[in-house]
């Protein structure tokens, strides 16, 4: 065997230098010999080179190794292939070759026993995918060897192993029978007594451990430890999380925890300026101001404040604060404040509340209370069609969220609903004297987001978005407003509003890092709401789209996103650009 194998080498090597960028030989035939189990075929089928392709001396030892494999995954052991004989052509152009195969015995499976397996049944080997009476498949062998190391995982044994301890060979007339015997040491039963924290600079070691959500003394467990660096890495406090790793310490079991911190505050500020239309008035200003604290004083709580002027008499103002784990329980307490000045009908001010129950790293439910008060404009010069009123609602959501990542990320989906019911209380119109009263109002929201790698570092993502109000009096204040950055690319920020409302977003990613990426993006979007008696408006329903490129760049002082978008019938001097920083609040 080792003559045939030192002949095959050298066959090899001096075919190899024949196949050098000067000779560029072309293989012209290629046979095989010494095959009786599988047709020659089948078993050219299996290999790269192939007449007609230039010759390679990696790919021809690469075609060996491939025989030999699906030999031994049918059960010959012992199976070898080898170069027989090579041929060039009168020119050096051409190049005919013989690989020979000694096949040797089939090997059959005759029993397979388990010995040093207290913690599981006796017959567990029943389970294997390996079967007594059919050809041994070593790979298959292998992977049922790994699936009873999981399942020693499970029942809180990480370090228990299993190896062959004997093979016994009985001969027949044309196959080999084999018994088998697997000898497992099981290891220890581990606990985890206690969780360390690696890498934190700012952030309390506490914060993290609580994420982990290991009550010390606990079994350990695969699909806990498994999850820990999904749920650290959606607090979107890290820039990097490694997976846990598991460490024994004079008998107790722990975890070492590594993380690297990122960006914890973000400072979004856009400017712009809008010239004159009519001569003799003055331009304005536009613009967007944005500060979020995602990790304060270490703790994980989170604060942000934004502020938004869109037009010359439009501007929003918006605070928000979260309280994670309230109690030590796994309770996210929050509330904000929202103040809209919608030219000079109106103000809109809003205050909410709002409790989470972290189910399970993948589910949350959540309840919340609103308060909305809506105040017609106090212009001398001018009478406001909107009425003033009050609304108090309630409100319950669901989320389910894989994602892998909260900024970026490149397989998962995140499920959400939100239903809200509302007692309003209007007063009549100032213009007609007319409506007001009470009147019920109920609100959904569902936002569906689904994204899957295709190739390598590209991947898919879509997002499907939709809001519908209704009740007995529903006013603009109750309508929703979307167009913009993280809606409807393509045209200006907040530019349709409606009472039923849907967009999607499509996106093709191509992967620049962690959470860089740029991409192209395709958004449709559909709104409608009722005829508005008070201003004389008639119902209006509209479907828009907007397409364009852009990219995601992770930075210092957060992750920035910036798109050339084009709205329905845009032109490239008409485009928009939609700059801004991605928080996740």
């Amino acid at each position: 065997m080792a003559r045939r194998s030192t002949r095959t080498a050298l066959l090899v090597f001096l075919l190899a230098a024949v196949a050098s960028p000067g000779h560029a030989a072309v293989i012209r035939s290629l046979t095989v010999t010494g095959n009786s189990a599988f047709p020659a075929r089948e078993i050219l089928g299996w290999l790269s080179s192939q007449p007609g392709l230039r010759y390679s001396g990696s790919v021809l030892r690469n075609d060996l190794a491939a025989i030999e494999d699906h030999y031994r995954a049918r059960g010959f052991l012992a199976g070898h292939a080898e170069v027989a004989d090579s041929l060039l052509t009168s020119d050096s152009a051409g190049i005919t070759l013989t690989i020979r195969i000694d096949e040797g015995r089939p090997s059959i499976l005759g029993s397979l026993r388990l010995r040093g397996t207290p913690s599981i049944p006796a017959d567990a080997a029943q389970e294997f995918e390996v079967r007594p009476g059919e050809p041994l498949n070593p790979e298959l062998l292998e992977r049922d060897f790994d699936a009873l190391l999981a399942r020693y995982e499970r029942l809180g044994r990480p370090f228990a192993r299993c190896a062959i301890d004997s093979m016994t060979t009985h001969p027949g007339p044309s196959e080999d029978t084999l018994d088998i015997l697997v000898g497992v040491d099981e290891g220890p039963r581990v606990t985890i007594d206690q969780v360390r924290v690696q890498g934190n600079r700012e952030t309390r070691a506490d914060v993290v451990t609580r994420e982990a959500r290991i009550v010390p003394g606990e079994i350990f467990n695969p699909v806990k430890v498994e999850a820990i660096r999904r749920r650290l890495t959606r607090l979107n406090i890290f820039s990097s999380v490694e997976e846990p790793d598991l460490y024994m310490r004079e008998g107790h079991g722990g975890l070492l925890l590594r993380v690297r911190e990122g960006s914890f505050n973000t400072f979004d500020g856009v400017l712009g300026y809008v010239p004159a239309s009519v001569p003799g008035q003055s331009g304005f200003f536009t613009g967007l101001a944005s500060i979020s604290m995602r990790n304060l004083f270490g703790t994980g709580r989170k604060f942000s404040i934004r502020w938004q002027r869109e037009d010359q008499r439009s501007q929003e103002f918006t605070l928000r604060y979260l309280e994670p784990w309230l109690f030590g329980q796994p309770l996210n307490v929050g509330g904000g404040f929202l103040q809209r000045q919608q030219d000079t009908s109106y103000v809109d001010r809003t205050l909410d509340a709002r409790i989470e129950l972290m189910a399970s790293e993948d589910l949350t439910a959540a309840l919340s209370l609103r308060s909305e008060r809506v105040i017609p404009s106090t212009d001398s010069t001018f009478v406001s069609p909107v009425p003033a009123s009050s609304t108090v609602a309630v409100g319950a959501d669901l989320q389910y969220d894989t994602r892998s990542d909260p900024i970026s990320p490149s397989s998962g989906a995140r499920y959400r609903m939100e239903y809200s019911y509302g007692h309003k209380k209007a007063s009549p119109s100032a213009v007609t004297g007319t409506g007001g009263g009470p009147s019920a109002v109920q609100r959904l929201l569902l936002d569906v987001e689904l994204y899957v790698r295709v190739i390598g570092r590209q991947v898919a993502a879509l997002g499907l978005h939709g809001y519908d109000v209704r009740g007995g009096d529903v006013g603009e204040s109750d309508m929703f407003r979307f167009g913009g950055t993280t809606t409807l690319r393509g045209y200006r920020e907040n530019q349709f509003l409606g009472a039923r409302v849907a967009w999607t977003n499509a996106e093709y990613r191509f992967l620049l890092g962690r959470r860089s990426f740029f991409f192209l993006f395709f958004d449709t979007g559909y709104y409608s709401r009722p005829a508005d008696d008070i201003r004389n408006q008639a119902a209006a329903e509209a479907f828009k789209y907007g397409y364009g490129i852009g990219v995601r760049v992770d930075t210092a002082i957060g992750n920035i996103g910036v798109s050339f978008a084009l709205g329905q019938g845009d032109s490239f001097s008409t485009a928009k650009i939609h700059v801004g920083i991605i928080n996740d609040f």
